[in-house]
């Protein structure tokens, strides 16, 4: 092989067995057990080329395979009041074929910047889709009728994004970096036939970090952004959990964008002693992250001493 040129590849085959039983004692589920035996090739063939000091160029190809654990096959989670996910043991295994291209362009010893394109084509993915127990749509579960909702395995799914990053140095001991991922997806949706948003398709995300750094000195400031996930955005089963999102003008549930501001410092009082110091969310945003109906904390403050021995 050239010497600008570097070939990787390999090849793996896994084999997973599960078995699991139910308990009916509470519950009178269908089913009493949960059994999956299955195997999976999978496989990777990159490609690097560097036809300089300062540019680089990426291809890369590879294969993934995944069997439902005993989370995806047993779970029984009630993910607002109404609506039940139930276990499902006829989940089976899902496969992913993924293709990404990058350049890495070193303009000079202060600058980097770096461009990452990926798609990836999921066969048989696990998803969260209504569901029958015991041949209804519906049970009365904690004394509310629940709509009935299982993980099973959809035709395909599709996720495709970029990333981008940029390194600049400033001077010896100040440094910025910026991180940006652009991510969409779409899963079908049997019942529609047709292709909807895929729920764990994570909005627009970055970071910007500013730091110093000299000799006993270390100072971060950090900004965190998401953006917005509007009410056509999100996944039909996204769409049904009212209590976790916000409203937009018409009333419909959506995600908004969201930031925050904080700051991190250390100094090393001696070779085994260090104090370090965060304030986080500086500005107290509220905000809650896409799809988990937590709302963070808000601005606080965060202080530790440590010592080596």
């Amino acid at each position: 092989m050239h010497k600008s040129l570097t070939l990787i590849s390999g090849l793996r085959f896994s084999y997973n067995q599960l078995n699991s039983n139910f308990d009916t004692t509470f519950i009178k589920f269908p089913y009493k057990k949960a059994s999956i035996k299955d195997g999976g090739l999978t496989g990777n063939l990159g490609l690097v080329y560097r036809p300089s000091d300062k540019l680089q160029l990426n291809a890369n190809f590879s294969t993934g395979y995944r069997m439902p654990n005993v989370d995806d096959v047993g779970k029984l989670f009630e993910s607002v009041p109404g609506n039940l996910t139930i276990p499902n043991p006829n989940l089976t295994s899902e496969y992913a074929w993924n293709i990404e291209m990058g350049i890495v362009w070193k303009a000079s010893d202060r600058l980097k910047v770096e461009f990452n394109l990926f798609h990836t084509w999921l066969n048989n993915a696990i998803t969260l889709r209504p569901y029958q127990f015991d041949g209804k749509d519906s049970i009365v579960f904690n004394g509310i009728t629940s709509r009935v909702q299982a993980l099973q395995n959809v035709s395909t799914a599709t996720v495709w994004g970029l990333q981008t990053s940029v390194h600049y140095k400033i001077s010896r001991d100040l440094f910025i970096q910026s991180f940006a991922n652009w991510i969409n997806g779409k899963e079908t949706d049997d019942f529609r036939n047709e292709q909807v948003p895929l729920r764990h398709a994570a909005p627009f995300y970055g970071n910007t970090n500013l730091r110093y750094s000299r000799n006993k000195v270390f100072i971060e400031f950090t900004a965190m952004y998401n953006g917005e996930v509007s009410a056509d955005e999100l996944a039909p089963v996204e769409q049904a959990k009212i209590d976790i999102y916000a409203k937009d003008a018409n009333g419909k549930p959506y995600s908004p964008s969201w930031y925050t501001i904080n700051l991190r410092t250390s100094y090393q009082l001696d070779p085994k002693t260090s104090f370090t110091a965060s304030w986080e969310n500086i500005t107290n945003q509220r905000y809650r992250p896409y799809s988990s109906g937590i709302v963070a904390a808000g601005s606080n403050i965060i202080t530790s001493l440590r010592y080596s021995f």
